[in-house]
């Protein structure tokens, strides 16, 4: 049978003359089962047609491969399937529908019945078989009893003390062939489900004869399944949720009103959901709380179909307003309607019999008569019609992004299985070596200045000179300056001025305003003024972090202490003469911290070179990084890279001690050329300082830097502090020479102590310390960490599943091009993904 597009439409308002005779032959013909109610109600020999006889063959087909994906735990991989729920309050008539549609009783009076979900999948078993139930546990939650229970729960633990455990256990409970025994059965399943501390197979009929009827949790998100089939059932698959209910019985059970909700949200939030909230005709539509919760989830309502339940329990026919401008669509209006069904309340009535009367009911000259325009809407086997229909439509509008989804999680899968690879039973020895070998010749590709591990540079090479660069910089930034104003400037320079105002005042009277008349002289603040700092200590910034913290100079002299240096070290009988013992004072000092500097070196080259090989270590051994092998390489690696910085260190502390003890050179060219550059460059910021404290006392502006250079060396007079310039220029000029040195010497150890060792010395540690001679020695080393081997087999399962599925589904899709009758197959693309293009990889 096809269900065409016509068929599926579901209108709530009166169909007109022409439909309402073309629906009968349509009905009659396309779909037998709704015949017109027998004249005899009741009578044995003209029984109501099952109403499970609906669903053609092509809806079976694909209801029944989307129950196979829900059982295959297809749901796990975060793809949800079509389904529909049935949804209510408390006592809307709940139970009673879902007896209705599966032809099954249901336990009503236990209180057990609406505490979990219940899953109910319909098929129709293979020929030659007879009806069946197999029972499920399903368990995709772990009851936490330590969780503290509150009223508002988080939103990230929404039920509560029920946490997922990361995929579905399905328990076989019990398989019956007994019709009969269903509803006890469900009773202790759902038992089963509320104890969750206990064994589940105590509660197994059978074997609970001393079991105590009591349950643990008052409710539980995990699920009880039923898997039925029979001779002409249809593919259907539908959940029963928990009724919502609006207060706990307790004070302390609070939370269960917000955990219920939670659960129902989780279920109708689904877009791929249908939907089935039942009414009771009985009650105020607008006091519906499961119909005020579906709507504030958005887009829930377009997929929702209202069932209005209990219409025989009215009042009278004048309380029936409310529930006309419903089904006409004018109030609580829902995607697909409503349909209204009428079931007998007596559990032990059966199927055939409720139906019939249900059928006589809906005869009644009201709902035949004036409530005609609705008649298509009354009814259980009408309502299962319609939600075949729409089941059909979901899963042909759901299909293809299904396919889509299933496709990429298991490329997914595939591409984190390819770093995950089983570790090998055989051949270890050979991939040891290999992978051994690899490395060491990509470490001496790195250190001969290869690119080592793929990227277009040599990353050691690049990051070790902007380190050099940056040491060179720090060695500058760091030199000692010299404060070039001295205290005793003013005295000497107020004497000066005395005595040139005495001659001043023999004579004409000076011809230049003095801007303030000096009564005795006032000495200005003394500021450090560094020689020429911002012209000699300009240009770009470090490249690294290394040596960031070292942005000025390390010492800061004045002409007065270098003066008490010339004057300890003065000997008698050897006036106006500097003596050289002096001189070397000034070089141990000025080199006193370039220990800091190269110990921040050696330890940023340790970091640089380990980076640059652990990266290695990581690509060369990507594939088995969570086993033995790379743990040991990593030790080898690190531990070695320790010893090689640890002897750097020492050896750079030597040398610093030749050069902080022993100031030499041997390079007297040099260092009389710097000394005279540094003594030019000393002796003109001097000379500014001396004039800015010469106009200063004379009470000129010291800002007229033009009329700086006016001021003649006879009015300044000889400085007092030439000689401690020389002490500094010829400082200056050592500290050129010998901080060039220290530089080419200490990245000249790096290499020794570093570099080459690493080239030449690592690979054979390697191989030394993996000890791989034996073959238990190197299964060992291939050995890995529980995680990982978790993480391989869930993906692998997972794997297996998807793989399942696309079978499956590559079936369905062959079938579809293969047959001329499944003209419900729809080639509507859903995000991008088309049903006909779409592989099955």
């Amino acid at each position: 049978m096809t269900i065409t597009r016509s068929t599926r439409q579901l209108s709530v308002r009166p169909k007109s003359e022409a439909e309402e005779l073309a629906a009968p032959s349509q009905a009659s013909s396309s779909m037998n089962p709704l015949r017109d109610p027998p004249t005899q109600v009741g009578s044995e020999e003209d029984p109501s047609p099952s109403t499970l006889d609906v669903l053609a063959l092509d809806m079976k087909t694909l209801v029944k491969k989307i129950q196979d994906l829900s059982h295959l735990g297809i749901e796990d991989s975060k793809i949800a399937l079509p389904k529909i729920c049935v949804v209510g309050d408390q006592s809307t008539g709940k139970s009673s529908l879902i007896e209705g549609i599966s032809e099954i009783k249901v336990p009503r009076s236990a209180g057990t019945c609406t505490r979990c979900p219940m899953e109910i999948n319909l098929s129709e078993c293979e020929p030659g078989e007879s009806w069946k139930c197999s029972v499920f546990l399903s368990r995709r939650y772990w009851y936490d009893q330590n969780k503290k229970l509150r009223a508002s729960l988080k939103k990230s633990e929404p039920l509560g003390p029920w946490l997922p455990v990361g995929g579905q256990d399905d328990e076989l409970f019990v398989t019956l062939t007994d019709q009969s025994k269903v509803q006890d059965t469900i009773w202790w399943a759902q038992l089963a489900i509320l104890n969750p501390g206990s064994d589940s197979q105590q509660y197994v009929p059978g074997k609970n004869a001393i079991t105590p009827q009591s349950f643990e949790v008052k409710f539980s998100p995990n699920v009880v399944r039923l898997d039925i089939s029979g001779p002409e059932f249809p593919a259907l698959s539908f959940y029963d949720l928990p009724g919502v209910i609006s207060q706990a019985e307790h004070e302390s059970e609070t939370y269960l009103v917000t955990l219920v909700e939670n659960l129902v949200k989780q279920y109708v939030s689904e877009e791929n959901c249908i939907v089935l909230l039942t009414l009771s005709m009985t009650d105020d539509a607008g006091n519906s709380k499961a119909a005020g919760l579906i709507g504030k989830i958005n887009g829930a309502k377009e997929r929702t179909l209202g069932v209005l339940t209990k219409p025989d329990r009215l009042a009278g026919f004048e309380s029936f307003a409310q529930y006309n401008e419903i089904l006409e669509g004018r109030v609580y209006g829902l995607g697909h309607g409503y349909y209204v069904v009428r079931n007998n309340p007596d559990p032990d009535v059966p199927h055939a019999v409720a139906r019939r009367e249900e059928d006589a009911f809906f005869a009644d000259p009201f709902w035949a008569g004036q409530m005609a325009g609705f008649q298509e809407r009354f009814g259980t086997c009408r309502l299962q019609v319609a939600l075949s229909a729409m089941l059909m439509e979901q899963i042909q509008k759901s299909l293809p992004l299904i396919i889509h989804q299933i496709n990429e999680r298991a490329h997914r899968i595939d591409a984190e299985l390819s770093t995950l690879p089983d570790s090998p039973a055989e051949d270890v020895q050979r991939i040891l070596m290999e992978k051994t070998i690899t490395l060491g010749l990509k470490l001496q590709w790195i250190f001969e200045g290869g690119t080592g591990y793929g990227t277009p540079d040599n990353a050691l090479q690049k990051e070790w000179c902007d380190l050099v660069r940056d040491f060179q910089m720090a060695l500058e930034k760091t030199r000692p300056t010299l404060r070039t104003t001295a205290d005793s400037d003013n005295i000497y320079l107020v004497e000066k001025y005395d005595a040139d105002a005495d001659m001043i005042m023999l004579s004409s009277p000076p011809s230049r305003k003095r801007k303030a008349p000096i009564a005795e002289p006032k000495t200005p603040e003394s500021k450090p003024q560094p020689e020429n700092q911002q012209a000699e200590r300009g240009g770009p910034g470090y490249k690294t972090t290394c040596f960031n913290e070292w942005k000025g100079p390390f010492f800061r002299f004045t002409l007065e202490s270098i003066r008490r240096i010339k004057e300890e070290s003065h000997r008698a009988g050897i006036p106006n003469q500097v003596d050289p013992t002096a001189i070397e004072k000034l070089n141990k000092e000025s080199v006193k911290n370039w220990i800091v500097l190269a110990n921040a070196f050696v330890f940023a080259t340790h970091g640089i070179v380990q980076r640059v090989l652990i990266n290695t270590l990581d690509d060369v051994i990507a594939q088995y990084r969570q086993t033995g092998l790379y743990r040991e390489l990593y030790r080898v690696i690190t531990t070695f890279l320790l010893r090689l910085r640890s002897e750097y260190l020492h050896d750079v502390k030597t040398h610093y001690q030749i050069e902080s003890d022993n100031p030499f050179t041997m390079a007297q060219d040099q260092h009389k050329a710097a000394s005279l550059e540094a003594l030019a460059k000393l002796t003109r910021a001097r000379r500014a300082s001396r004039v800015r404290t010469w106009r200063t006392l004379r009470g000129y502006a010291t800002d007229e830097e033009s009329r700086l250079s006016k001021v003649t060396d006879e009015e300044l007079g000889p400085d007092q502090f030439s000689q401690e310039l020389e002490m500094m220029a010829s400082c200056r000029g050592y500290y050129q020479i010998a901080s060039s040195r220290y530089l080419d010497v200490i990245c000249q150890l790096a290499h020794i102590k570093m570099f080459a060792k690493c080239r030449n010395e690592l690979i054979q540690v390697v191989n030394t310390e993996l000890n791989a001679s034996s073959f238990e020695r190197c299964m060992e080393l291939m050995a890995e960490d529980p995680e990982r081997q978790a993480r391989r087999n869930a993906l692998t399962k997972e794997k297996v599943k998807l793989t399942q599925a696309q079978g499956w589904l590559a079936a369905v899709h062959q079938t579809k091009d293969e047959s001329s009758d499944m003209g419900t197959f729809s080639d509507e693309t859903v995000n991008g993904s088309e049903w006909k293009n779409e592989s099955f990889a």
